[in-house]
């Protein structure tokens, strides 16, 4: 049988605590806390998400899952009362014994992990690595520098990565006739300011990442970046799905599934009476 300690144990070495950025640190959300509670507890199916839908709990009460792996956190902040939504989660999830685990921002700057899985799922070749400081004071690697697949304008290149990933829409802001040099790549939704500063000061003309905050994707055009947004969770999945294939060899015994997390806005293109 296995524990619920050593699968966190693994997980811990895959996203180690040390290299938290901006208070995405990897914890047990619901579920044991301390390590006995946790070495008592039996784990015999995992669900891996980038986020803890309804759909997801449900699924996880209906096929019997143990845990839960997530990327975004079910509580990005310290909370003193449930309601709504979060308390049926919970509470559904405690009734149904299933713990929670968020894997955190270690995992985005893994090799192999988060950042590294968007890169070969978009085929492309990273020549670098976009270094931010810790929560703890060390450069980590929290983005890729990419070179793009051949010569392509922005035009050009938003509908290769459209195609790559089987994307309806992508979100440009910028120029669409610039040449495509070398370009940041920052999955999630986690660029902020001085990320645009530090990519400006590197002569970084292109960031691709999933989505940005209107103040930041302003500042981004002004600063002359361009940017292209591919939507929530679309630039995670890769990611997650990758750390199920880790944990499956690890933990062979178990039965470990992944969940792709459906897309929270659909682009619509205005029509005409004469086109319905």
């Amino acid at each position: 049988m296995t524990s619920l300690l050593q699968i966190l144990k693994r997980l811990q070495e895959l996203s180690p605590s040390d290299k938290v950025l901006r208070g995405m640190e990897n914890r047990v959300e619901v579920g044991p806390q301390t390590v006995t509670e946790q070495a008592n507890t039996t784990v015999n199916k995992i669900l891996v998400v980038s986020y803890l839908s309804a759909r997801a709990v449900t699924k996880a009460s209906q096929d019997k899952s143990n845990l839960i792996i997530t990327y975004r956190p079910l509580f990005p902040f310290v909370v003193d009362r449930l309601s709504g939504l979060d308390l049926v989660r919970v509470r559904l999830l405690t009734k149904n014994y299933i713990s929670t685990y968020t894997i955190g921002s270690g995992w985005l700057c893994a090799r192999d992990g988060m950042n590294d899985a968007l890169v070969d799922t978009l085929g492309i070749e990273k020549s670098g690595d976009f270094f931010v400081e810790s929560d703890f004071g060390q450069q980590e690697p929290f983005g890729r520098i990419c070179n793009p697949p051949g010569v392509k304008n922005h035009s050009g290149f938003a509908n290769y990565i459209a195609s790559k990933m089987g994307l309806n829409t992508v979100f440009f802001s910028g120029d669409l006739d610039d040449e495509v040099e070398e370009f940041l790549l920052i999955a999630g939704s986690v660029v902020d300011m001085p990320d645009i500063i530090n990519a400006k000061k590197q002569d970084i003309q292109t960031i691709v990442t999933g989505e940005l905050a209107p103040e930041i994707r302003l500042l981004a055009n002004e600063e002359g970046i361009n940017t292209i947004e591919l939507g929530a969770f679309v630039t995670e999945d890769p990611g997650m799905k990758r750390l199920r294939d880790s944990i499956s060899l690890d933990f062979p015994e178990l039965k470990i599934e992944f969940m792709a997390s459906s897309p929270l806005t659909l682009g619509l293109r205005p029509y005409t009476e004469d086109m319905a």
